[in-house]
């Protein structure tokens, strides 16, 4: 995978250590932690342990993580990541999260749509599966504006708040990307 990738509104990159603060800052929100798997409360320990797995993990080729980070502005802003990356039966999974500030500008989107092209161009996958919490509908427009239809509900997949939470699992192959017409 690339360690750059730009759009046109934002651009992707592979994170650094000086990241930490900026991750920290804006996941350490509650509402992320409620709407993602974000941990709750989120520590700038946790920003730099993330960071430096996310580095190991890239090099082995297991995951990518980029920041989101804005045109104007290097700081990142958000996450996105494609993990559980499954070279034989080329198969992987997407998860994002993006500061509260920023919700609503179709950042996201942008985003999923160049991380998505990425995985089928570059690492050649099959297929690319997400998972919503319930109370994210924005999570689930991003994902159905981006090709993604929903397979199925995962009954009491994760522990969550004290409590065990049903997830929405999205999927999208290759055949379907195929058929949408991405950004060049």
């Amino acid at each position: 995978m690339k360690k750059i990738i730009e759009g046109n509104k934002i651009n992707l990159r592979f994170l650094k250590l000086s990241d930490a603060k900026s991750i920290h800052k804006y996941a350490k929100d509650p509402l992320i932690s409620r709407t993602t798997f974000v941990p709750y409360p989120y520590t700038l320990k946790h920003a730099r342990s993330f960071i430096r797995k996310s580095q190991i993990a890239a090099r082995k080729g297991k995951w990518y993580a980029y920041g989101i980070e804005k045109k104007s502005s290097p700081e990142i802003i958000g996450i996105i990541g494609i993990h559980g990356v499954n070279k034989k039966n080329k198969r992987a999974d997407l998860g994002y999260w993006l500061g509260k500030k920023f919700w609503g500008g179709g950042m996201v989107s942008e985003a999923v749509e160049l991380v998505v092209k990425a995985c089928f161009l570059n690492l050649k996958l099959n297929r690319i599966t997400s998972c919503v919490l319930p109370g994210n509908p924005a999570s689930t427009k991003i994902l159905k504006k981006n090709g993604f239809i929903e397979e199925g509900i995962l009954r009491k997949q994760i522990f969550k708040g004290n409590r065990w939470q049903d997830i929405y699992l999205y999927g999208l192959l290759r055949e379907d990307f195929k058929k949408k017409k991405f950004r060049k």
